[in-house]
């Protein structure tokens, strides 16, 4: 049996290299009889419906998958009329993703859609395909819920999280037709040597998550494992772009004996020297203990800055301490923040520094001390995010209490003149529409965004011009035109220009 799996990103964001399909597409074929292909927008975003069509034609699917999250419900919808007007009334269609997840009741009364995989999807989209191609119904297969033929809604049992994450194959990332036009815009790869999170941030999807589905959510690869992955790429597209590893994990240096092992592994395989890597992790994860004034591990930070480690992404989230802590429940504090940045400037290791603004009871002074916090530690790459709850809602999670009434009536008072959004912007992470606040307007939130990226950027800017001189600017052009050419989102191409392109990667 065939399976096409979408990536409905139509949001312009050149980033959307998606693990979790990867994995899915690579397991149906390496380890099913059944074959699977990934048809992806985020290049044909002007031509999506066309390609669409011709993507049914030339590919002939038995059946449909498509990635659910919540910033592309939209994207979800529109594929799901498109397909089910213009391609196939009948052909079977699963959606899965974080938005399925916790949303399941309200993603199996999609019109259109037939299945919703449940947590990961490896195992259960394989048995959905083996019912499928024999005539079989899908009454008991674990992980999914489901329309039987005269439109009854059945759910079956759960499927705990897979055990054991170093059986899976790895990932073939060839599946994606434009791999190259991403190495073009992105220089990285995307990596995973854990799945989950052991921690209970609220402006997370992880814990509703840890929540939704039983069995072990947090769990590591073997290093070893990991790294013969990580060289199997590299040998693969190091002639195709492919300058820098990031291992996706949200806490890559989390447990001190695995990050030794990883690293020992990663210099035995002569990777130290050929491919840097770039890694996710906390302000307080370089800590001996949780405790204030505890000692900085700097043997840790040493271990990786020997392997190759040549970025780290921190987020930073607030400059208050009340944002971060009691709001986000991140429990990060100011102290271990700015002595992480400190060491971390000490090794060379560029840092990104990712904020979030617009945050639930967030004031305009919390919001201008983010941006004092990122003036001080002196990210090289600061990121400042729009607020967005995505999938859960923190409300009726009973963590946040409910206070935007007010400041919804306040903001259609002041905004009369509103700055709006597009809708591929608000897809995006980056530039999400701002959440009501009884403390600004929307109209106020996005100008202080723009204001925090000026900043910056324009200091990146002036220190990359300093630096590459004429170079900067050709660079500059036949970026910014190739991501013309391929209908991306303009201001996340010049974010990846300053952040990942040529020279600008390392810097």
């Amino acid at each position: 049996m065939k399976i096409s799996i979408i990536n409905p990103n139509l949001s312009g964001c050149v980033s959307i290299l998606d693990c979790g399909i990867t994995y899915l597409a690579t397991y149906i074929n390496q380890r099913t009889d059944h074959t699977a292909t990934i048809w992806d927008y985020t290049f044909k975003r002007k031509v999506w419906q066309t390609y669409l069509k011709e993507k049914f034609a030339t590919d002939k699917p038995d059946a449909i998958g498509i990635s659910f999250t919540t910033l592309y419900e939209g994207y979800v919808r529109d594929t799901i009329n498109f397909i089910r007007t213009h391609c196939s009334k009948k052909i079977p269609i699963i959606i899965g993703g974080v938005h399925p997840t916790l949303k399941p009741d309200d993603a199996i009364r999609i019109d259109g859609v037939d299945v919703v995989v449940l947590g990961e999807g490896e195992e259960t989209l394989s048995d959905i395909l083996n019912a499928l191609s024999a005539g079989n119904n899908l009454n008991g297969i674990p992980g999914l819920i489901y329309k039987t033929s005269d439109g009854e809604i059945v759910q079956n049992p759960l499927r705990p999280w897979i055990k054991d994450i170093n059986s899976l194959p790895f990932p073939n990332y060839d599946l994606w037709e434009e791999i190259d036009t991403y190495f073009y815009f992105l220089s990285q790869l995307w990596l995973i040597g854990t799945r989950g999170c052991p921690y209970s941030c609220v402006n997370c999807e992880e814990l509703p998550l840890r929540r939704a589905i039983p069995g072990k959510r947090f769990r590591f690869r073997d290093p070893k494992n990991y790294v013969e992955e990580i060289s199997y790429h590299y040998e693969k597209y190091k002639d195709r772009g492919f300058r820098m590893a990031h291992p996706f994990d949200p806490v890559f240096p989390l447990d001190r004996n695995w990050t030794k092992r990883f690293c020992e592994e990663y210099i035995k395989s002569g990777l130290s020297r050929k491919l840097p890597f770039s890694i996710f992790s906390r302000g307080d994860t370089f800590f001996l203990n949780a405790r204030e004034g505890a000692e900085f591990d700097e043997e840790k930070l040493r271990w990786l800055a020997e392997a190759g480690c040549k970025e780290i992404r921190v987020g930073i989230e607030s400059g208050t301490e009340r944002m971060r802590n009691e709001i986000h429940q991140k429990n990060v504090s100011n102290y271990q923040l700015r002595e992480s940045f400190r060491y971390f400037k000490k090794y060379n290791i560029i840092t990104i520094g990712y904020n979030m603004l617009g945050g639930p009871t967030e004031t305009k002074n919390d919001l201008i001390q983010t941006f004092k916090m990122n003036v001080e530690l002196n990210p090289d790459k600061p990121i400042f995010f729009i607020y967005q709850p995505l999938t859960h809602d923190l409300t009726k999670m009973g963590l946040v209490e409910q206070d935007h009434e007010i400041g919804s009536h306040i903001l259609t008072k002041r905004s009369k003149k509103k700055l709006e959004r597009s809708s591929q912007d608000q897809a995006t992470i980056q530039f999400g529409e701002p959440k009501p606040s009884e403390y600004y307007s929307k109209n106020w939130i996005i100008i202080f965004q723009y204001f925090c990226y000026s900043y910056f950027v324009a200091k990146r800017m002036l220190k990359l011009i300093i630096r590459q001189k004429h170079r900067f600017f050709i660079n500059f052009y036949h970026f910014m035109i190739r991501g013309h050419r391929v209908g991306a989102n303009m201001k996340i191409v010049f974010a990846y220009f300053l952040s990942a392109s040529g020279d600008n990667l390392f810097s």
